[in-house]
């Protein structure tokens, strides 16, 4: 008997949530058909989905929703995307686009009876079962008028009542639900039987290569000179690397590179290293948001990869390189407060001691 991987007649099915929407104001919302386009961290998780499944379909279906629409645009960019209606997520009625602290003002007895059964109905709301059976539909059609693997692009809600559908003598519905930018691995067969391959939703984690960092770049608009003043970081900081690897001390250069190219992606934002560092954090690589949050102040002057890259940044104005004196020296005009200068003081120094640190041990001024 053939095991499910050896059978070639199988296809494989993506069910992807959407990358993170835009919220109005920094509260949680209830959204169903209310239609929110992307947030800096969903652009960012759809091009990660990229990099794990852009070589794995041969086409993709999305919801008419913005956010999902836009996610499918970032995850096979040379690909149509064909838009299905029935995809959409569920109407949630009365609730639909509001924020959590105002549906807990208007019905607080409701608001906390979902908090004991998250499928206490909405005021107006389509059902999950109902939503669940609209979804199925809509896969199945799919299915048969398509070949080969695909992904379908779609919400948290239909996804996991259609999965209840297909499970629900081993899980509650709301065991379904997965987080912005994950997805589902299911199995199709030849009849159009559909069966879950992997029990639990998979959160993308690609290898951050050249290609995907300067495509995480682009998803969030950062400007070209901001980009041309990242790469010759990298290139920088990589010689740096290669310089200290010939006199007997090893970094992770991929860390690095990547760490590098990337150090400036949340520079449009207000304080963008935290930024930056906690985008990062929050999909799931720690050592590069350690670079990212460390490239305008070190937690500890030690040489390491985030030390390489703060280096670097600090040798590099634009894209040309100058010295350590001149470009604080340019950047002391925007200390405008007694805690910008001490921190501009504390770079400085640090930015100098490595230098020394290098210089020490290649023996030759860098």
């Amino acid at each position: 008997m053939k095991s499910v991987s050896e059978d070639f007649s199988m296809r494989n099915l993506y069910l992807i949530r959407h990358g993170k929407p835009q919220y109005p104001d920094e509260h949680s919302y209830c959204i169903g058909q209310t239609d929110f386009s992307l947030s800096m961290l969903g652009h960012l998780q759809s091009v990660l989905l990229h990099g794990e499944l852009d070589d794995k379909i041969t086409a993709v279906y999305c919801s008419p929703l913005s956010r999902a629409m836009e996610t499918a645009a970032h995850i096979t960019p040379d690909l149509p995307h064909i838009t299905i209606s029935d995809l959409t997520e569920r109407n949630l009625g009365e609730w639909d686009g509001l924020s959590f602290d105002e549906i807990r003002k208007r019905w607080p007895d409701i608001y906390e009876a979902r908090g004991m059964n998250p499928d206490y109905p909405i005021p107006g709301a389509e059902t999950p079962f109902a939503s669940g059976m609209r979804f199925s539909q809509a896969i199945y059609e799919i299915l048969r008028s398509s070949e080969g693997d695909i992904a379908i692009v779609a919400h948290t809600d239909v996804i996991s009542s259609y999965l209840y559908l297909l499970d629900s003598k081993q899980h509650a519905r709301q065991y379904f639900r997965l987080p912005c930018g994950s997805y589902y691995h299911l199995n199709a067969d030849d009849n159009d039987h559909v069966t879950l391959s992997d029990s639990t939703y998979l959160l993308p984690h690609p290898d951050l290569h050249d290609e995907l960092c300067r495509m995480l770049r682009d998803s969030v608009s950062l400007p070209h000179h901001v980009q041309a003043h990242s790469d010759a970081v990298t290139e920088l900081a990589c010689h740096f690397c290669d310089l200290l690897e010939s006199h007997g001390y090893f970094f992770n250069k991929k860390l690095i590179r990547s760490g590098a190219l990337l150090h400036d992606i949340a520079r449009l934002q207000k304080h963008h290293t935290k930024t930056g560092g906690d985008l990062f954090l929050q999909l799931g690589y720690t050592e590069i948001s350690q670079i990212i949050s460390q490239h305008h102040g070190l937690q500890k002057t030690i040489l390491n990869e985030a030390a390489i890259v703060f280096l670097s940044d600090k040798l590099i104005q634009e894209t040309e390189r100058v010295t350590i004196e001149k470009r604080f020296a340019e950047s002391l005009c925007k200390c405008n407060s007694p805690e910008a200068l001490k921190s501009h003081e504390r770079q400085l120094k640090q930015a100098l001691d490595l230098q020394n640190m290098i210089q020490t041990i290649c023996h030759m001024t860098i």
